[in-house]
């Protein structure tokens, strides 16, 4: 038995999570979609992973970024690790991938840094 938080809506059910070897069994969800997220969490939990980059001649000296989908939790440190190793060249644009594989996931920037005038 496994209990979580339930965080899909402002509710936040208080989950209990019974599984053997045929079936999985949720109860304290008030909708269905907590009962999807609480097998979701027991079977396969995901996370989105956040990260700052290091920015080379731009007007900051980070840009926020991103994992594209969320990754599976025993990725996220190597990914968060990995990803602070990072250095873009300025300009960046929200949006702009700045890796396409690392850890086989793609680090997209969430925020935009211009390049600096005076360098």
């Amino acid at each position: 038995m496994k209990e979580f938080v339930c965080i899909v809506c402002p509710r936040g059910c208080k989950l209990r999570v019974d599984s053997d070897l045929y079936e999985t069994a949720v109860s304290g969800n008030a909708c269905a979609r907590g009962r999807e997220y609480a097998i979701a969490e027991y079977t396969n939990p995901t996370r989105s992973v956040t990260v700052n980059i290091r920015v080379r001649g731009g007007t900051r000296r980070v840009v926020s970024a991103k994992t594209e989908r969320p990754v599976s939790l025993a990725k996220v440190l190597p990914l968060a690790r990995l990803a602070g190793k990072l250095t873009v060249d300025a300009p960046v644009k929200a949006g702009d991938v700045i890796s396409n594989s690392l850890l086989g996931e793609k680090i997209v920037a969430t925020s935009s840094v211009a390049k600096a005038e005076n360098l």
